[in-house]
C-alpha cells in the first residue's frame, strides 16, 4: 500500500495539505488532490502545496486549488509553506525566495514574538484589464464597473495579487454575515467577464484602518481567510479612497491579516501567524 506523509496548516482558518517533494517526484493528479482536500473522505483542506526544488529560487510552490485545479498564487499558502520549511529545518535561512507561477516571492519569518509572524512581499498589484485578466476593452481601472448577473447588478473593482479578484463594497447598514455568499459568489466566480474565473471579496468599512471582509475563492467556495484576497480588498480599499492609512487590518472570519502598501509604486505586503495542526500519512 503506497502512502504519502503530510502535515496540515493553516493561516487564519485558511487550511492547507503541506507535502515535501523535493526529494523525489510525486505525481499528484487532480482527482487525487480533490479526494485529499475533501473534508468527508479524505484529510480536508481548501488547497494542497507540494513543496519542491528550484532552480530560480530556494523552493517552489505548486499549489492546487480545493477542486483540483492549479493556482498562480496563494497568500496564506505561500506563508504556511514557509512555516513547512523553517519547522522542518529544509533551510537555516529565515529569509526565502519562493518561485510561484506568479513569480518569485520573498517570505521573511520574525521570531522576535513567542509565535513567528510571516511577511511576504506580494508584489505590485496589477490593474490591466488583460492581466488580471478582464473581458474589458479599457487600459484603466477597473473600478466601480457595473456587472450583471442573474440575481441582481454589482458594483465591482478588479485587481490581480498574483491571481485574479473582484472586490465589492457593501452599502452602509448592510450586514455582512447575512449576504448570500453562496449564491451570490459562484455567479461572480464564473461569470463570462473573467476568461480565467475569479475570487470575490465582500468588504464591509469599519473605520480608518480596518475592514471587514467575506471571500469566495476560485475552485474552492468560502474560506475562513485569504491572503491574495486580504491584499486585494486592502489594495481597492485604498484606491478608491475609501481609506487613506497605508497599514491596515482586515478582518476575516478566521482571523486578521495585515496588509501594507506604502504607495502606489511600491509593493504590497502581508503579514500574519501560521498554525501548525498535525502530522499525518495518507494512504492511496
Amino acid at each position: 500500500m503506497k502512502k504519502i506523509c503530510f502535515s496540515k496548516l493553516n493561516g487564519q482558518g485558511n487550511d492547507f495539505i503541506l507535502i515535501d517533494a523535493t526529494g523525489k517526484e510525486l505525481k499528484i493528479g487532480p482527482q487525487l488532490i480533490k479526494k485529499m482536500c475533501d473534508r468527508h473522505f479524505g484529510i480536508g483542506a481548501d488547497g494542497l502545496i507540494l513543496v519542491k526544488n528550484s532552480n530560480k529560487a530556494d523552493f517552489y510552490m505548486d499549489y492546487y486549488n480545493q477542486d483540483g485545479s492549479k493556482a498562480e498564487m496563494c497568500g496564506n499558502g505561500i506563508r504556511c509553506m514557509s512555516s513547512f520549511i523553517i519547522e522542518n529545518k529544509m533551510t537555516s535561512e529565515m529569509r526565502l525566495q519562493i518561485d510561484t507561477l506568479a513569480g518569485i516571492k520573498t517570505v521573511t519569518a520574525d521570531k522576535s514574538r513567542e509565535k513567528l509572524i510571516f511577511r511576504v512581499d506580494m508584489g505590485m498589484p496589477e490593474f490591466l484589464p488583460s492581466k488580471i485578466p478582464v473581458n474589458h476593452e479599457s487600459t484603466g481601472k477597473v473600478l466601480n464597473y457595473k456587472l450583471e448577473s442573474s440575481s441582481r447588478v454589482f458594483d465591482i473593482n478588479c485587481v490581480s495579487m498574483g491571481n485574479p479578484h473582484c472586490v465589492i463594497f457593501l452599502r452602509p447598514g448592510t450586514d455582512l454575515k447575512s449576504i448570500p455568499l453562496k449564491k451570490w459568489g459562484p455567479e461572480i466566480e464564473n461569470h463570462g467577464f473573467f476568461p480565467g474565473r475569479t475570487n470575490v471579496e465582500f468588504v464591509k468599512y469599519r473605520d480608518e484602518g480596518e475592514i471587514d471582509v467575506r471571500v469566495w475563492e476560485r475552485g474552492v467556495g468560502e474560506t475562513l481567510a485569504c491572503g491574495t484576497g486580504a491584499c486585494a480588498a486592502g489594495v481597492i480599499s485604498m484606491v478608491n479612497g475609501m481609506i487613506k492609512e497605508r497599514c491596515i487590518s482586515v478582518n476575516m472570519p478566521g482571523g486578521a491579516l495585515i496588509i501594507e502598501w506604502e504607495n502606489d509604486g511600491a509593493p504590497v505586503f502581508l503579514k500574519g501567524s501560521v498554525s501548525h495542526s498535525y502530522d499525518g500519512t495518507y494512504y492511496l
